[in-house]
């Protein structure tokens, strides 16, 4: 995979490619010695388009990185940080939190740890419409920023605009469309009953798989999990040992994305809580369910 080297964490204000696929300008790519071709291009859509008011739709962001780029996904990385959006949209709408599919761990030089995006992949967005939204056209405008790596890293930045139509007594055409429903499919689950069991003994987590299943399990820690000692050894394995690092009294909690290899990979949301720091007692958590 990609090397990383002199990854910014800020983003830039160099121009990226435009939002509506065509080829922009790409000074930031020259700059950084790149050929002069975008290193993402966005695309943006909603489902439905035509909307009632008081109801919800789905606003779906595709991020196409250029071949051998990646960009960050949300969760704790050594380097970089995942594509960022200001959404601007009109009064009484509400936009919830952007759903982000399992990103791929990524080992580089120097032992530097990132789970990223490498090829396309969508975020999802869900958005309550105003109960009093008038009729007609209306525009839900997004300024989205990103940093694009491969030996170098790019930031770049982009402004998105999706056109929602309001009809009063609109009605949901039932079931997604098929890029919808692959774009959920990605979504990681909850965790199911009987798949894996996790034991906290003394400052480690031990995850071990119950459901008789071989392959590896990748642990991917949240931006707000708990201080892990050394996730990069620790976080692949056909079974897992993550400690922790005791912190006023407690550790954990053990929070992010397990992810199952198999017959069928999935990628599930762990969620163990911290407990007190006992030095040696162990207690076994149900997970799942």
């Amino acid at each position: 995979m990609a090397t990383i080297a002199a990854c910014s964490r800020t983003p830039g204000e160099g121009p990226a490619a435009r939002a509506d696929g065509s080829v922009g300008e790409a000074g930031a790519a020259e700059q950084a010695g790149q050929p002069a071709a975008p290193l993402v291009v966005m695309s943006a859509t909603a489902e439905p388009a035509a909307v009632a008011p008081g109801s919800t739709l789905t606003l779906l962001w595709t991020f196409r990185p250029a071949p051998g780029w990646h960009l960050y996904g949300n969760v704790r990385n050594d380097s970089g940080f995942a594509p960022r959006q200001r959404l601007k949209l009109p009064a009484g709408w509400e936009a919830g939190p952007l759903q982000w599919p399992a990103p791929a761990r990524h080992v580089a030089a120097g032992d530097i740890l990132d789970h990223v995006y490498e090829g396309e992949f969508v975020l999802l967005q869900d958005v309550r419409v105003a109960s009093d939204a008038a009729p007609g056209a209306l525009p839900l405008r997004a300024h989205w920023e990103w940093l694009a790596c491969r030996e170098a890293c790019v930031p770049g930045q982009d402004s998105l605009s999706v056109t929602v139509n309001v009809v009063p007594g609109a009605r949901s055409t039932g079931a997604p469309t098929g890029r919808l429903a692959a774009a959920r499919a990605r979504l990681p689950q909850p965790l199911p009953a009987g798949l894996v069991q996790v034991a906290m003994d003394g400052q480690t987590a031990r995850i071990t798989r119950t459901d008789g299943g071989a392959g590896n399990l990748v642990f991917v820690p949240a931006v707000d999990c708990g201080e892990l000692a050394d996730v990069l050894r620790e976080g692949v394995g056909t079974t897992l040992s993550l400690r922790l690092v005791p912190e006023d009294g407690h550790v954990g909690p053990l929070r992010g994305l397990l992810i199952v290899d198999g017959t069928e990979t999935g990628a599930y949301a762990l969620d163990v809580p911290a407990v007190p720091w006992t030095g040696s007692q162990i207690v076994t958590t149900p997970t799942g369910g």
